[in-house]
């Protein structure tokens, strides 16, 4: 009998705890830092510096910023959606997003390669657009002009009132104009795609837009092909085992920044099969080093390429500017291209609209013009200077 009494008491004494423990799980799921389930996830495949968490009734969009200690969040959900005290903290967008704001023409390149031209409200920099859709919208005035990213036109951006408002990852320069669309209520989403230095790293940041403007499906299909193209081009570069000599870039007042080491440039040069000269160096500026001319000529006198020769449309230009460009071999040889093939009506370069997300033409291009794999009539990007 003490036993079975005692078997007993030891029954109700364990379903009591699982009771209290029970009450007090939901108890803490009621409280302010309660968070939902999250039902699916999207981690990209070569960026660390985003994510996309799925919940019932909402989406995260994460941005990884160095420094800072937690990601900015941006919650997309219907209008009548509660959400966790947790996520008070969070930027939130009301969805259907239909009315975006771009300040970077990379942004409307990805706005344009998802199909979602018709979603942009306002754009910046609009002489710099290659895409003759958006500008053809820009004169027609259903895409309002913004003035210029570092001097946007703050009252009317507020008159149109997009929904999110696309802006380049916030820095101290950035900060104050991030600050008024704030206080104007207007909410900023910063995408942080040209700090990726591995291609195809930026090229994924089209799945961040996606996200808010419900083209995930599309993005994964443009990413997929981006990826398989990439590594078709540089599996078979890597094949011939021939690696002309490329430098790049022009001075700018007198100081010759020429990218180096994990530079997306010269990351993009070695994977297109070409000896970047300077890709083994460690930078002094950021990714770059300050060079000038007779230390550029010490290693690229004799160099094959000159690639990306800044504001350059032909070899007379560049001779004009300083007359000792003349002494390279790769001028003599009329070997300089620029990605000049592709611009809009103020001298934008598309190869900075869309081939952000579509560095395997970017890379094609390169290949062809360093293997010569195709004709020069056949680039997409790039133009040999004449």
């Amino acid at each position: 009998m003490k036993g079975r009494r005692g078997s007993v008491l030891l029954a109700i004494t364990v379903g009591l705890y699982c009771v209290f423990i029970a009450a007090c799980h939901q108890r803490g799921s009621a409280s302010a830092g309660a968070k939902d389930v999250m039902v699916d996830s999207l981690v990209p495949q070569y960026s660390r510096s985003f994510r996309v968490e799925y919940f019932k009734n909402y989406k995260i969009v994460k941005v990884l910023v160095p420094g800072r200690e937690l990601p900015a969040e941006y919650v997309l959900c219907g209008k009548d959606v509660i959400l966790p005290d947790y996520l008070s903290g969070a930027v939130r967008i009301e969805t259907p997003v239909t009315r975006v704001a771009c300040l970077s023409t990379t942004h409307i390149g990805a706005m344009q390669l998802l199909d979602a031209r018709k979603m942009i409200a306002v754009a910046a920099n609009t002489e710099l657009i290659c895409d003759s859709g958006v500008a053809k919208m820009i004169a027609d005035g259903s895409i309002k002009n913004a003035g210029h990213d570092y001097q946007p036109d703050y009252e009317m951006i507020a008159s149109v009132q997009p929904q999110v408002l696309f802006s380049d990852g916030e820095s101290g320069s950035s900060s104050q104009i991030h600050g008024k669309f704030k206080a104007l209520h207007i909410n900023v989403a910063s995408s942080r795609d040209y700090f990726e230095q591995e291609p195809l790293a930026r090229a994924e940041w089209i799945k961040f837009f996606a996200a808010f403007i419900d083209r995930e499906a599309t993005a994964d299909s443009i990413f997929e092909k981006v990826k398989a193209g990439y590594g078709l081009t540089r599996s078979n570069v890597a094949e011939t085992g021939e690696r002309p000599t490329v430098f790049c870039n022009l001075p700018y007042n007198g100081m010759w920044y020429m990218p180096c080491g994990k530079n997306y440039v010269a990351r993009l040069i070695a994977d297109a099969g070409g000896d970047f000269l300077w890709e083994k160096d460690t930078p002094v500026n950021g990714l770059n080093l300050t060079l000038n001319f007779e230390q550029v000529y010490q290693r690229a006198a004799q160099a094959d390429f000159w690639m990306n020769p800044g504001v350059t449309y032909s070899l007379k230009q560049l001779s004009d500017q300083d007359a000792k460009f003349k002494l390279l071999k790769a001028y003599k040889t009329g070997r300089v291209y620029n990605c000049i093939n592709r611009l809009s009506a103020g001298g934008g370069m598309d190869m900075w609209e869309t081939g952000t997300f579509r560095p395997d033409i970017v890379l094609s291009d390169l290949a062809s013009i360093f293997h010569a794999h195709a004709s020069p009539d056949g680039l997409y990007y790039y133009k040999q200077l004449k």
